[in-house]
């Protein structure tokens, strides 16, 4: 065997099965989320959007996007290195969507 190659059974796996089990585990333990509260602005787990002005009249599928927390705090991009946390930059939430934890992949980390 040339030098500075390893063979099948010299590498290690990318993953052990306790840690896939574990992770399986996690997707049935979901702790119920609280209620979306349009009056609080509070969407759980949620994909957020709002028109952004003049452009969303010319395009009205333009706008602003924000992705919610479990505690429905909307995390808002709002420009280089910026995020806003519970602070909708550029008006209040004009739809909301909100995802289904069971269709979450989760991905092992290896150690």
């Amino acid at each position: 065997m040339p030098s500075g190659r390893l063979s099948l059974m010299d590498l290690e796996p990318a993953y052990k099965m306790e840690s896939i089990r574990a992770v399986q585990d996690i997707q049935h333990e979901f702790w119920p989320l609280d209620e979306i509260n349009l009056e609080n602005a509070k969407f759980p787990c949620c994909l957020v959007w709002t028109p952004l002005p003049v452009v969303s009249w010319l395009a009205p599928f333009i706008g602003h996007v924000g992705i919610c927390r479990e505690d429905g705090s909307a995390v808002a991009f709002s420009g280089s290195n910026f995020i806003n946390v519970d602070d909708f930059a550029l008006g209040s939430v004009a739809k909301y969507l909100q995802l289904d934890r069971k269709q979450v992949q989760f991905t092992v980390a290896c150690s």
